[in-house]
This record gives structure tokens, sequence and C-alpha cells, in this order.
């Protein structure tokens, strides 16, 4: 980024000279005339530099740091110059009063990086809240996310797109409707590459409509969401790469048939709602994610899941499960799983029995190259396990776990099927670098039900520096899938 000011400078000009600034600001040279443009713009104070990226697109901003190591991170203060704006209309409040504010702002409007509207009256009347949009619409909003904070609300205010929003790229939306919207001359959204919808309510139309006008939509989140029994009809863009669906109601399939290009996938709900009939079989992912809120036994749903899975999960390197999904999965047979680096596992219940589930996936899923494994308990309590230890039976693969550099246990509450876990990664694991555990206790607990044989283990582990404990997660060794979507 450069511009020629055409005098002054550190040393002013002469002749066919002229002073060059570095990147700090406080060093002058003398270059030929057409050798070097003079950088004056890096020798402005940070505020003013900050001003000036205000009124560029986000991701111009973001790249003006290879100008410079001045401009590294400069863009991450733009916000605080009035290019993000949010209007939080309180039960007090007076729409009306805050758009005759906005409206009385000069056109052309400001560029606005993020424009937020969050609603906590009962005031705001759907008319209302399209001129919000439009006004945001008018400055080139890139983000933009409309929330109500009352329950009153969710079913009373329809969120509709606006016709045109050329630099719109991230939408979230959160408790409301969008049941009827307006698209008569409305543009494609071209840059639109993620929409967020929480808590909403959205029928077959809109969705369609919506989907259709987002062709390079890159993620979709669905969390909460009042869908109605629809997805299995609708077309989804097809570059979309990433869907996440949690505790959606009417859900019964989803089309993507027409989306090779999936690569991330999250489910969280009922086994028997899971949209999972029209994965298409060539589909690659890379990461998959799969909570399911009741355990399941029934063998024709078992083989059903398997059969609407993609064949191929060889190019799947993160994998995220429940304890209620660990049985479903090591019931399939032959599941090629040689590119997996990173397992979590959320065992919020550790029974006998689950136990021997994780055994049982462990021996049944091949996973050769596993280099990371996360274990997230629920919390910290003493209660005693139902069932045996002692009947859970260890029969890994020999070379399941040759690869396995680290292991991290959050939520730690050393109880008998826990430590036993622990042992056995300890024996099994023969290139384990470290174990974490993250424990509001940090001393081993001499349980009276857990085996001497694995506690002695553990113990040796701690001393030879193997085990590390800790009260507190460390951010630097999170999981893939680190946010669960609940």
């Amino acid at each position: 980024m450069a511009i020629d000011s055409g005098g002054g400078g550190c040393g002013g000009r002469s002749g066919a000279k002229r002073q060059r600034v570095d990147e700090q600001g406080d060093r002058c040279e003398a270059v030929d005339e057409d050798a070097v443009p003079v950088d004056r713009i890096s020798a402005l104070p940070d505020e003013l530099r900050q001003r000036i990226l205000t009124h560029l697109p986000l991701k111009d901003a973001i790249r003006t740091g290879a100008v410079a190591r001045g401009w590294r991170d400069l863009w991450k203060g733009r916000w605080e110059h009035r290019a993000s704006l949010e209007v939080h209309l309180r039960s007090r409040d007076d729409p009306r009063r805050e758009l005759d504010a906005l409206a009385r702002e000069p056109r052309p409007r400001r560029h606005l990086d993020r424009f937020s509207l969050v609603v906590d009256t009962c005031k705001l009347k759907s008319s209302e809240l399209r001129r919000f949009i439009e006004y945001a619409a008018e400055c080139r909003v890139e983000d933009l996310h409309v929330e109500t904070r009352r329950r009153t609300l969710k079913g009373k205010l329809n969120f509709h797109l606006p016709l045109s929003s050329p630099l719109l790229a991230r939408l979230s939306l959160r408790r409301i409707g969008i049941s009827n919207m307006y698209y008569k001359g409305a543009q494609p959204f071209r840059a639109l590459e993620v929409i967020r919808l929480h808590s909403v309510s959205i029928g077959h139309a809109p969705f369609t409509k919506m989907m259709a006008l987002c062709p390079n939509l890159l993620t979709l989140d669905l969390r909460h969401c009042k869908c109605g029994d629809f997805f299995y009809s609708v077309a989804m863009p097809p570059n979309l790469r990433s869907l996440t669906v949690t505790y959606c109601d009417g859900i019964a399939s989803v089309n993507f048939e027409l989306v090779p290009s999936l690569r991330s996938f999250r489910y969280y709900g009922d086994f028997g709602e899971a949209p999972f009939s029209s994965l298409p079989l060539d589909t690659v992912l890379s990461d998959l994610d799969i909570w399911f809120t009741r355990s399941v036994s029934n063998q024709y749903i078992i083989k059903k899941f398997y059969n609407s899975l993609p064949k191929d999960l060889s190019g799947l390197n993160i994998l995220t499960i429940n304890y209620n999904a660990l049985p479903v999965v090591s019931s399939m047979p032959s599941l090629n799983l040689h590119s997996l680096r990173e397992l979590q596992l959320l065992m919020f219940e550790m029974e006998a029995a689950n136990l021997a589930d994780l055994y049982l996936f462990l021996k049944t899923c091949q996973c050769p190259n596993l280099e990371r494994l996360f274990v997230q308990f629920l919390g910290f309590n003493y209660k005693s396990m139902e069932g045996s230890t002692d009947e859970v039976t260890e029969e890994p693969r020999e070379d399941g776990l040759d690869n396995l550099l680290m292991v991290k246990f959050m939520n730690f509450n050393w109880c008998r099927a826990g430590v036993q876990l622990v042992s056995f990664l300890l024996r099994k694991a023969s290139s384990l670098h470290k174990l974490l555990i993250v424990s509001p206790c940090v001393t081993p607990l001499d349980l009276p039900d857990v085996q001497e044989a694995n506690l002695l283990l553990v113990k040796e582990a701690l001393a030879n520096g193997k085990i590390m404990l800790s009260k507190s997660d460390d951010a630097a060794t999170q999981p893939y899938h680190s946010e669960h979507p609940f």
C-alpha cells in the first residue's frame, strides 16, 4: 500500500531523489525517484491507520498484514472505529427512534463489517425489523446477526433477507421466524459462505429459496431449529463443505446427493431421526461428530445406519463420538479408519458396560494411525459404578494403538472404569509421549474398588512424569471438536 504525496517526508525532496520511510517510521534513506514509491501510510499513527482500514472490505483489511510488520493484526481494532454497530432494543426503547437516527446518517452509507440487532422488547414490528435489515444492506454489511431474547417474539417477528447485499458473507439468526420471506427481485448472495440458525422456525418454501439464493454457501449450522419434514426434498448448495444439525425437530433426512463436496458433518439428536439416509456414497468426509441422545440396540436400525453412511471412510481424519453411539459404530463390519488421526470420546456415562463398548470399538475399528485421543467425562463424582470392571475383557487389535502419541482426559473423576482405562492405555500405547489428566483432584485416590495393579501403574506413571495432572484445562491441547453444539 503506497501513496505519492509530492512533498514533505523525513527530509523533503532534492532533485530526482525522494525519502523513503521504513515500516516503523523512524528511518529515512535517499532513493531514486523511479525506484520505490513513498509508503507514507505506514508512517501514520496506528489509530489513523485503523480508520483507513474501516473503509476496506474485511478480507482486504486482513490482507494488509502483508504490507509490513507494522500492519499485522492492525485490522482487529477496526471495529472500535465504527466499522461494527450493535443495536440493542431493550424494553423501554422505541424502535422508531433508533430507526430515525440511522435514517439521518449521510448517504452513501458507511461500510460495516458487522451489524448486530438484539431485540429485547415486544414493541418491534416485522416492518421495522425489515428496515433495520435494509439499513445493514445499504452499509454493505459482511457479518449480520439478528437475535430476539423474548419467547413471545419468536413467532411474532419474521426475518427477510434483503433484496441485495453483495458483501454479506456471514448470517446468524437466533430465536426468530423465517416462515414467509419476500424474494421478488432478490439478487443471489454470492459472497454468503456461512449461515447459522439457532432456535429458528423455518418452513419448506423459505428454506428452499434461501438455499437457492446462496450458491456459494460453505457452512450451514442448524441448532434447536423447528424445521418440519422438508430437508429430504431440498437441494443443498453444491459447494457445501460443513453441516451441523443439532437437536432440530422434524428432520427426517437430508438430501446430499448433489453435495459430493461435503467434508464435515456433525449430528446431535435422536438416533431414529438421524438424517443419514441420503448421504452420497462418494462423499469423502474428513471429520465426523456423532452424538445420540439415547442408546440403540435394534439391529435393523443399526444396519440401516451403516448402509446409509458413505462406504469409504478411509479419508476420515477426525472422529468425535459419544457413549451411546459407540456400540452402533462398533457393530459395523469392516469399518476402515486408516486415516484417523484424532479420536474424541464423550463418555458422559462411564459404567462397566460403557468401558466394554469402548474396548469393542478399539478392537473392531481399524485405526492404526491414531495419534491423539481425547476422553471427556461429565464431571467429578465418587459414586460407585454399576457392574464389575473385572469382567471387562481387553481385546484390542495388536497394532491399534502403536502410533498413539498423546492422550488427554477431561473432567477425570477417578472412577473405577476411568482408572482402568488409563491403565489400559499405559500398557497398550507403546509410543505414548504424554497422558494429560484434567481433574479437580490432582492426587490419585486410594479407592477400594479400583484394582491395585491398575492404581500402581498409574502412580508409577505419575512418578516418572508420563502422566501430567492439572486442575485447569490447557487451551493449547484442545480437540478439533472442542465446542459441542448442545
